[in-house]
């Protein structure tokens, strides 16, 4: 059920007052870095995770067993995510930075089955013994997951920059997302019931990494705009849901292209 993280309910609202839209310019680049210095450390947490329980059989168990848990570990994923993001929007720095570092374990620990089942899939279809399996490294270039993560890389960055730099106003996307975001979350959950099959589909998987895509340009501007300058972990939990659920869509996308 990764597929349909429900991480995306956990954006918080902030309010333009007081956002760093208003600081001085030297101000204003000082948050942004600021914010994507934790967004690549909660980026670090998360990929450190995600290998960590691919390679330790005890933790990987726990993760698959936690992903088939039905409702209730929906329930429970849907609670920890928002409490975790919560914490991110504290005004303490040490809560703030304890909730995006948790964030970022608990992405990894949800995205590394995933991984697992990419990786074994394609040592299936490519016929590759135990000891070629070992060896399949995410360093490996032919490995799907780097394929992945490789194009979400230049996906979310290329957009990232252009909403940085771009003078476009992306605000009126916020309803057309959400509504696209709850129309593909509504067929994720009916299809984890065995109601229909449309969260199967290479379509599901197109349409969700286009989605990203979008939420990519519409939080990165919405950052700059809205968010005060003591936010920046939220800020930096914001774009790494964007990116981990881009990632995640991205590499389905990637093992149904067949």
């Amino acid at each position: 059920m990764r597929a349909n993280s429900p991480g995306a309910f956990g954006r918080i609202a902030v309010p333009m007052d007081g956002s760093v839209a208003q600081a001085d310019p030297l101000s204003r680049i000082a948050f942004l870095r600021k914010v994507y210095a934790l967004f690549g450390g909660a980026m670090a947490v998360w990929m450190g995770t995600t290998y960590l329980v691919v390679t330790n059989e005890g933790l990987l168990q726990m993760a698959l067993g936690f992903m088939g848990g039905g409702l209730l570990g929906l329930i429970l994923l849907f609670a920890a995510m928002f409490f975790l993001l919560r914490l991110t929007a504290s005004r303490g720095t040490a809560i703030s930075l304890f909730g995006l570092g948790a964030f970022g374990v608990l992405e990894g620990f949800l995205t590394a089955p995933l991984v697992y089942i990419a990786s074994m899939s394609q040592a299936v279809s490519e016929t590759l013994t135990g000891e070629e399996v070992q060896t399949l490294a995410l360093t490996n270039t032919s490995n799907i997951v780097t394929q992945a993560f490789v194009l979400t890389c230049a996906v979310f960055g290329g957009l990232s920059f252009y909403a940085l730099t771009t003078k476009h106003d992306f605000s009126w996307m916020r309803g057309a997302l959400w509504m696209g975001f709850f129309a593909l979350l509504a067929i994720g959950i009916l299809s984890y019931f065995g109601i229909g099959g449309g969260a199967s589909t290479w379509a599901f998987s197109a349409a969700f990494v286009v989605l990203m895509g979008g939420f990519v340009l519409y939080d990165t501007q919405n950052i700059m705009r809205r968010y005060p300058e003591n936010m920046a972990a939220s800020a930096a939990a914001t774009l790494l849901i964007d990116f981990v659920m881009m990632f995640q869509h991205m590499l389905m996308l990637l093992m149904r292209r067949d």
